[in-house]
């Protein structure tokens, strides 16, 4: 009976392990398993890149096995899937509520974020106008 019993934690501990191994290597792989859009913001008819207008910026939370994460994506309007990408960025823990806050400002020669504690970041037209 005890032999039974070592065999059954054996397998047990080794399909544990298993499992663990596979989201730690997914989690570094970046494997997300689910995208969300935060926030979206498309560039205003008063801007004019010539470069396939309009563009869109959308935040997108990443969902990771054991984190997530959230990128900035500016590509085409109906080009969703395709532009550049950029890591948000925000030195303190913030939530989806405090991301939607981030301030969009486009004009002619890019684009100024404002994150919500005051922070900027801002990105050159050129960076999303030639592709990634």
């Amino acid at each position: 009976m005890k032999k039974n019993i070592f065999t059954f934690f054996g397998i047990g501990a080794g399909i544990f392990t298993g499992i663990l191994l596979v989201v730690i290597i997914f989690q570094l792989m970046g494997f997300t398993y689910s995208d969300k859009v935060i926030m979206e913001n498309v560039q205003g008819d008063y801007v004019k890149y010539n470069s396939g207008d309009p563009f869109m910026l959308r935040i997108i939370k990443q969902s990771l096995p054991l984190s997530s994460d959230y990128i900035i994506i500016i590509s085409r309007k109906n080009e969703e899937t395709y532009g550049h990408v950029i890591t948000y960025i925000d030195p303190d823990p913030i939530s989806d509520d405090d991301i939607r806050k981030t301030r969009v400002i486009w004009n002619n020669e890019g684009i100024e974020l404002t994150y919500p504690l005051g922070q900027k970041l801002y990105i050159p037209k050129e960076r999303f106008t030639r592709g990634r």
